[in-house]
């Protein structure tokens, strides 16, 4: 695919197709056709594209250069790449990737160079074609689009030129998240471009389309400082040229690598059937069937994502909660991590392998103290480690890349302890209903399987950490705690925990406002912003991660669905019940961090 190309107005005008869907547009708007095929012209001159070989190799160069500023390499999984390289060449594919980095088109483009793939065709927003870069990508095999909606001429155009490019087998790329994450975890789908590729797939515009997930992940990411800022309320910069020039100067360092991994492809034929049977393209029923498919893509997204060290030691380091540790301590403490992500075939980096190690783990350390992300406290019998002061929300960026993996862990531990606490008769069924209510309370947070197969996943991963744990029910609280003593891992007081405090602090926001009024609006935010961290000052909050603007923000979406906002006879009462139930969990997860702590601390291997 090294032959120039281009894709222009003039093309796309000339079909048939076009024709057929500007006469569609006319009728449905009321608008003249000549007036709609100036304003589309228009609009497909502002989404041209083409491949300029000259400049697709200097952009190559720029993308390589920039990347190894701060890591030693771009590293591809060797088999995978053989996978996707035939998977390319049989059938339209678009590359949904995840996105934590401006790095990140870089690392894909370098990557699929360097491997003998064929050039990806990536569509970003209009945000990024400021001069001189517009101009160059353009020509490199960028598409820009707006990111606002709501013309429906702009729409046809951007359908139509997509539909095009893949009845090219021009393999498409773009980020599901549609913006960079700046939690750590994966964000919620934006469906947009995908509902215009399902699209032109019903049209057959191409036989089959393949959904290739693509995940990456870094050692370290200098934008989590940004990311840290933006979460206390700093604004987020526009892209300019100085911006640009400024990143480009900030990569700096010795950052570890940046990883590439592909996760299992979603064939829309297989996925889907037939094109004839699906539901109308504008229907309920057909966003839902959409909004299945991205959660899908975004689990196996999820699974592809490479556990780092950085992520591990930074967990260990949060749940101790300002106490320094030693490398020993640290190892004992995400060993059980360890093991579970090997049992079950997770991708370790090679800073996660090597944590078995104190080497490893000092390595890991010493590549997190020059920022400050860690500091080190020497002189004593043995060096001893901690997060920086105020440095929480930046090592919760970290932790927060693989809390996904421990999920059914966790969970099982906080529904153990509340089945405990019922009739002997009850308890199973008490275990099987928080299994769900957990569910549902973290359903804005985490891509979950339906409830059935949540329940067996969860139930299965407990059997595997604790095989008597239906015997030692029976036995009450005790038998709990003697199940929790005995796990390999404890993850939902170091997993969970901040997720909890930020709900509790909207659900204390809301009690606080009476019954007769909603939640503040537009005020609400800087309101648990405000009142976050005035229960850190007294010390109502263990995790000081927990006060993040964009944790709030998704535990506002939490009570508006659950109608919690609005002025009602009940509400009152419904937040109350809502606060319970925060509390509740909160203090489950206290007994889980006692055993926790007691096991680190009696562990003779720990040096500590």
């Amino acid at each position: 695919m090294s032959e120039a190309w281009h894709i222009d107005a003039a093309q796309i005008v000339a079909s048939p197709r076009f024709a057929a869907g500007l006469a569609a547009l006319a009728a449905r708007t009321g608008l003249g056709e000549d007036e709609l095929r100036r304003r589309a012209i228009a609009c497909l001159h502002e989404l041209r594209t083409g491949h300029t070989p000259w400049i697709h190799r200097l952009n190559i160069w720029a993308g390589r250069k920039l990347c190894h500023r701060g890591y030693e390499a771009i590293d591809y999984d060797a088999t995978q790449v053989e996978r996707v390289r035939a998977l390319l060449g049989s059938q339209s594919t678009v590359v949904l990737s995840s996105h934590k980095s401006y790095l990140d088109g870089g690392a894909l483009n370098v990557g699929f160079n360097d491997h003998g793939l064929p050039p990806l065709t990536g569509i970003a927003g209009i945000n990024m074609a400021f001069w001189p870069l517009g101009p160059a990508w353009r020509r490199a095999n960028g598409v820009f689009i707006r990111r606002s909606g709501g013309d429906p001429v702009y729409s046809f155009a951007l359908r139509q030129l997509l539909g095009c490019l893949l009845e090219r087998r021009r393999p498409l790329q773009w980020f599901i998240e549609g913006t960079r994450s700046r939690t750590g975890k994966l964000g919620p789908p934006r469906l947009g471009l995908l509902v215009y590729a399902v699209d032109a797939w019903r049209e057959s515009r191409c036989e089959d389309l393949l959904l290739l997930p693509v995940a990456v992940a870094y050692d370290q990411l200098r934008e989590s400082q940004e990311y840290a800022a933006q979460a206390r309320g700093a604004t987020k910069a526009p892209e300019t040229l100085g911006g640009l020039l400024r990143f480009v100067r900030g990569q700096r360092g010795r950052c570890g690598r940046i990883y590439v991994r592909f996760g299992e492809p979603v064939s829309l034929r297989a996925a889907l059937g037939s094109p004839a049977l699906l539901p109308p393209a504008d229907s309920p029923q057909m966003n839902r069937v959409l909004r299945g498919l991205a959660f899908e893509v975004s689990r196996r997204i999820n699974r592809a994502i490479p556990i780092t060290g950085a992520a591990l030691l930074t967990l260990a380091l949060l749940a101790a909660r300002g106490r320094a540790l030693s490398p020993g301590q640290l190892r004992i403490a995400v060993r059980g991590y360890l093991e579970h992500a090997r049992y079950h075939g997770h991708t370790l980096a090679p800073s996660a392998q090597a944590l078995d190690g104190d080497a490893g783990v000092a390595a890991v350390l010493e590549g997190l103290r020059p920022d400050g992300l860690v500091e080190a406290i020497g002189g004593g019998t043995t060096d001893v480690y901690r997060i920086g002061a105020g440095r929480e929300l930046q090592a919760a960026y970290y932790r927060n890349t693989i809390v996904h993996f421990y999920l059914e862990g966790a969970i099982a531990e906080l529904a153990l302890l509340q089945a405990a606490r019922v009739s002997r008769q009850g308890r199973a069924a008490a275990f099987a209903a928080e299994v769900l209510a957990l569910r549902d309370l973290l359903e804005h947070e985490f891509f979950f399987p339906d409830a059935p197969q949540w329940q067996r996943d969860v139930e299965r991963e407990l059997g595997r950490l604790a095989p008597d744990w239906h015997e030692r029910l029976d036995e009450g609280e005790a038998g709990a705690r003697a199940v929790l003593g005995r796990m390999a891992t404890l993850s939902s007081d170091m997993m969970l925990r901040p997720f909890i405090e930020g709900f509790t602090i909207v659900a204390d926001v809301l009690v606080a406002s009476g019954a007769g009024a909603a939640l503040p609006e537009p005020q609400w935010k800087a309101g648990a912003l405000a009142l976050g961290a005035q229960y850190l000052a007294q010390r109502r909050l263990q995790h000081a991660d927990a006060v993040s603007g964009h944790l709030l923000g998704s535990a506002e979406r939490l009570v508006r669905r659950r109608s919690l906002c609005d002025p009602g006879e009940d509400v009152l009462a419904r937040r109350q019940a809502f606060v319970a139930q925060l509390q509740s969990i909160l203090a489950r997860m206290d007994v889980v961090r006692g055993i926790a702590v007691r096991r680190v601390a009696q562990d003779p291997a720990t040096g500590g």
